[in-house]
């Protein structure tokens, strides 16, 4: 049996062993230590369960103080309301208004089950939905079962109430349905002593909370109770005994009596007070059935983590040894078996080496990437800008701002530099680019950040992104000084002659092959020059015959035409006219590009067509109808028909269920702002999809937020009734669904920054005085 054991031993080697010696003593330590801190565990248990217990009291008083403060608010509110007032009085026949006003304040509340106005003078209950002889109404729709009416009408309905609570009665609702309320009644006008005109009453759903009691009690195991500011009970939990006010007030919270612990919650708001009380017994049964649970599951721990150890251990020893036997296989030198550490280590340490060296080689190849992937952002190539931004980050690229320029710059192959050389070879024009690039970046670094594309044999490009506290009005001056500066320095150290040109800056990366197309004719003019000096596109003002319309820029349009983004194609032909339009293009440079964008749309088109099943077009009158005599606004309403046209033959354009809603949204606002209050809620109430649902779905489809979408239509009908109506601004704000004039203030603010007051004295002085 030695003889046997003796290999074993020597194969469950350092390794396996340590690894059973170590969880042998972390489950030692951690089992013994369980003892050490046994006491102040149990202490600290103790003291938790006092704590969730005044927490839990402390969300029951939130829960129900919340909804008893929001009654209380649309008490006020309706208190305060004139109309209110005027039906009370009989100032008008009808409580149409009222009921109307009363039905829009309310909001979804788990305590309010019903509420309405007892009218003194012609003894009727109005609510939101109906008017009806109060005996009749107390009869038919509430009735009480413990309390007559009588009794009720004289205490509660003839006399002067303030924010009052009655104890809770079991009614019939409907004469079917047994419910049980919690009524509180508030008198109005609040500013009287005399006889009110009326009560305001509210039933607060005492079902409810007696659930929320309830649930307290069964977490705690406590009695629960709820009592006014007057220590009369509102409302106790389930089979609670009679409760001691005098011992209650003379206790804290965690103090106990002989028999219980009770913890103590009084409201700020209302003076409210809740209450839990819990046998002491039932602490201690708690605490004892723990310490024999801890010694049971000590034991079984112990006797069970002693397996799980030599489980884990070779568990854990396996995949270790796996890797060994791997790297031993593979050695060329084999190193001592029973050293696994050293030997992993070993490999380990050469693999980080081999790593290290594979690294370089990729930090080699990130220039090229950066190079490739920002000639194709300047070019027009990429297909999606709006991830443009992470990508460029990823790869290393970062910009301070959103001001770029772009320099074109050509190496004059006729510089005394290459005359020098008898053969012009690659060396040489490399060593022109290693001048243009670390001096060129140099200069630009002062005021931009510079990344330098070699563009092919004698072009490069800068790319000038205008540094963080720079004013963007400043940048072109900026760059041409340093641009001339490089020209200088080439021509006197290298006797290399430069060409450059300059775009004007642009905002956004998506407008980067604008830049581009302004630089090389930019350059193209500097190449025409007797002498080497920057040339910037700004310089080109007072040419008319140049028009933008790039092979990048129609490459771009066609992609978004053949994506099915016809909306951004629409936009993007807009920025396309625009530039023209600021360059003050002459008649023939307006007809050739107007020929161009016929051109470009009728091919795609002609692909839609196709795709279609359909014969193309190949007819270039329609080109010459769609630019014959007409201007550029009239030529682009003419293209944006025409986008609208190959909208409706593209197989991709289906709008789907979501767009259908979002346009439904958005012409029930066109019809309703203005004459109905409108938000997210009511919205959502309308169509039976939840805000948020709304308001993600309305800026994905019509890239605007909803709440701005309606503020822009409730603004459109206050500018209306301001300058076309004498209304109050108040009135005006009443009409349009706000509670006062401070919401149509705000919103004038915001969007026109002025007030309601002074935009209608403005517009009416333009109105009288033309």
């Amino acid at each position: 049996m030695f003889q046997f054991r003796k290999p074993r031993l020597k194969k469950k080697n350092s390794v396996y062993i340590i690894f059973v010696l170590s969880y042998i003593s972390i489950l030692v330590l951690t089992l013994s230590s369980a003892f050490v801190y046994y006491a102040e565990i149990n202490q600290r248990i103790t003291k938790q369960t006092e704590l969730s217990t005044v927490t839990l009291l402390n969300q029951l008083k939130t829960g129900i103080e919340d909804d008893l403060l929001y009654i209380s608010e649309l008490s006020n509110e309706i208190v305060f309301n004139k109309k209110l007032e005027l039906a009370a009085k009989g100032a008008t026949d009808s409580y149409s208004e009222l009921m109307k006003d009363m039905a829009s304040k309310r909001k979804p509340r788990e305590l309010l089950f019903d509420y309405f106005v007892y009218m003194n003078r012609t003894d009727e209950i109005v609510t939101p939905n109906i008017q009806m002889d109060a005996q009749r109404f107390f009869h038919l729709m509430y009735e009480f079962k413990d309390l007559d009416y009588g009794t009720f009408a004289k205490d509660y309905l003839q006399g002067n109430h303030f924010q009052e609570y009655m104890e809770i009665q079991t009614m019939n609702q409907y004469e079917s349905n047994t419910i049980e309320v919690l009524p509180y009644i508030q008198s109005f006008p609040m500013t009287t002593s005399s006889r009110p005109l009326g009560q305001v009453i509210f039933f607060i759903d005492a079902k409810n909370m007696f659930t929320l009691v309830n649930q307290l009690r069964q977490v705690t195991n406590s009695d629960v109770y709820i009592l006014d500011e007057n220590n009369h009970l509102i409302i106790s939990s389930d089979n609670a005994p009679g409760i001691d006010m005098q011992k209650i007030d003379g206790l804290v919270n965690g103090r106990s009596s002989h028999e219980e612990i009770i913890n103590k919650v009084v409201s700020e708001k209302n003076g409210w007070k809740y209450i839990s009380s819990t046998p002491k017994g039932l602490y201690f049964k708690e605490n004892t059935k723990y310490l024999m649970n801890f010694i049971a599951i000590f034991l079984i721990y112990l006797v069970g983590g002693l397996f799980i150890v030599r489980f884990l251990a070779k568990r854990s020893y396996k995949p270790l040894k796996e890797i060994h036997d791997l790297i031993q296989s593979h050695a060329q030198a084999p190193g001592d078996s029973r050293n696994e550490y050293e030997n992993i280590k070993n490999t380990l340490l050469d693999q980080i080496k081999n790593g290290k060296e594979l690294n370089e080689i990729i930090e080699k190849q990130i220039p090229i990437v950066r190079r490739d992937y920002l000639l194709n952002l300047i070019r027009g190539m990429m297909t999606n800008y709006d991830e443009a931004a992470q990508q460029i980050a990823s790869i290393g690229i970062h910009f301070a701002s959103d001001t770029f320029l772009i320099g074109a710059l050509e190496i004059d192959m006729d510089s005394s530099f290459f005359m020098d050389h008898v053969n012009l070879s690659e060396k040489s024009l490399s060593l022109t680019r290693v001048v243009a690039e670390n001096v060129g970046c140099e200069l630009m670094s002062e005021y931009f950040i510079c990344y330098f594309l070699d563009a092919g044999r004698n072009q490069s490009i800068y790319l000038l992104n205008l540094r963080e506290g720079r004013n963007p009005a400043e940048a072109v001056a900026l760059a041409r000084q340093q641009a001339n500066t490089l020209i200088q320095f080439a021509a006197r150290h290298y006797r290399l002659n430069l060409n450059l040109g300059i775009s004007s800056p642009h905002s956004r990366l998506i407008n980067l092959q604008n830049c581009y197309d302004e630089a090389k004719k930019a350059l193209e003019y500097s190449k025409l020059r007797d002498i080497c000096e920057t040339v910037c596109f700004g310089d080109l003002g007072h040419l008319h015959f140049d028009y933008y319309y790039s092979m990048e820029t129609e490459h771009q349009l066609i992609e978004l035409l053949k994506r099915g983004q016809y909306e951004e194609a629409k936009e993007f032909l807009n920025t396309i006219f625009e530039i023209n339009t600021s360059k003050n293009i002459g008649v023939g440079a307006a007809k050739l590009l107007l020929y161009e964008v016929a051109s470009t749309l009728l091919k795609v088109m002609n692909f839609s067509l196709v795709t279609n099943g359909n014969d193309p077009v190949t007819d270039e009158r329609i080109i010459e109808q769609m630019i014959d005599h007409a201007s550029l606004d009239v030529a682009k309403r003419r293209f944006l028909e025409m986008i609208d046209n190959i909208a409706e033959l593209s197989e991709h354009r289906v709008i789907s269920k979501t767009e259908k809603l979002v346009q439904q949204i958005a012409e029930y606002i066109d019809q309703n702002a203005g004459e109905h209050w409108l938000d997210l809620n009511r919205l959502s109430q309308e169509f039976e999809v939840t805000p948020q649902y709304i308001s993600n779905v309305f800026k994905k489809y019509k890239h605007e937020n909803v709440k701005d979408y309606i503020a822009r239509h409730m603004l459109g009908r206050a500018k209306e009734l301001l300058v076309k109506t004498d209304l109050s601004i108040r009135e005006i704000a009443l009409q349009l669904g706000y509670a006062s004039e401070v919401g149509i203030t705000r919103l004038f603010k915001k969007y026109e920054g002025v007030t309601p007051g002074d935009y209608r004295q403005e517009n009416k002085e333009n109105r009288n005085g033309s």
